[in-house]
């Protein structure tokens, strides 16, 4: 007979881009092919991501966001994760303050999406990343990539870096929040991703000389939904990495890669075995 349970809960709170694969259009199909109910709260509507083309038309969603969070609170829904990622201002990282005090037991995972490739976006302010570090330092797991490391420690990071300098660099953010994986670490020839708090591990992977975006949003999503199956963090933190690798090596060379990784195909690997 099939046992059926209610599935777990997650809030994502991240942005929705009409065209490449990234953020909500991403975490939405992993989480539920995982076994997991998203509900998707987006931060801010774009007509395509930022990354090549063009200025996208854009609608802030943060009156919604307070909207939806009160309707949630009146319905007494509960959830067992709170996912945040991109947060336009500080108004909306006031908005994933709200969620966290309105459901205080979930899990809180922050990807403090601040910058990539050595630099932070132009968006970005001294204040807003002050707001950041508070709220990571609400979470249970924040999820940076090597550029946000440096923001929330406030220093430059070590060139080049190597397994040891990348483990320094998880335990320091270790004083932000309780569990720690730094994204997008360049060790020599392996893209790697290193783990602090209650485990401590270093995670290394072939580098693969090609560039997506929405691969960190794909890995935060199988990390997260690995995590609730009931995986220890560091195993969790290698099944994102694989399949992560796995999407990028499976999509076409001749791919324009500003519209991301085909993992669609990939996504049966995802699902949870059944119990009978």
């Amino acid at each position: 007979m099939l046992k059926i349970t209610e599935p777990k809960k997650v809030l994502c709170i991240h942005d929705l881009s009409g065209v490449g694969r990234c953020s909500l259009a991403v975490i939405l199909p992993v989480l539920s092919v995982m076994g997991i109910q998203p509900v998707a709260l987006p931060t801010v509507m774009l007509s395509t991501h930022t990354g090549g083309f063009g200025a996208p038309a854009r609608l802030d969603g943060c009156a919604y966001g307070e909207a939806a969070l009160e309707h949630y609170r009146k319905l007494g829904l509960s959830f067992d994760c709170i996912y945040t990622g991109y947060l336009g201002g500080e108004a909306q990282a006031a908005l994933a303050e709200k969620a966290f005090d309105l459901w205080p037991s979930a899990y809180k995972v922050v990807d403090p999406v601040m910058g990539d490739n050595g630099r932070a976006y132009t968006t970005v302010t001294p204040a807003f990343i002050d707001r950041m570090r508070q709220l990571c330092r609400r979470a249970d797991l924040i999820l940076p990539n090597a550029t946000e490391a440096g923001l929330l420690l406030e220093k430059p990071l070590p060139d080049p870096l190597d397994e040891a300098g990348a483990q320094a660099l998880a335990d320091e953010l270790a004083a932000l929040a309780p569990n720690v994986v730094v994204t997008g670490l360049q060790l020599d020839k392996y893209i790697a991703c290193a783990g602090a708090g209650r485990e401590r591990f270093v995670v290394k992977k072939l580098h693969i000389a090609r560039n997506f975006p929405g691969t960190g949003d794909l890995y935060g999503a199988v990390l997260i939904g690995s995590l609730i199956q009931g995986n220890a963090l560091s195993a969790a933190a290698d099944n994102a990495a694989e399949f992560v690798a796995l999407a990028i090596q499976k999509t076409p060379y001749d791919q324009d890669t500003r519209f991301g990784v085909w993992f669609e195909p990939l996504l049966p690997r995802l699902c949870p075995l059944r119990e009978e």
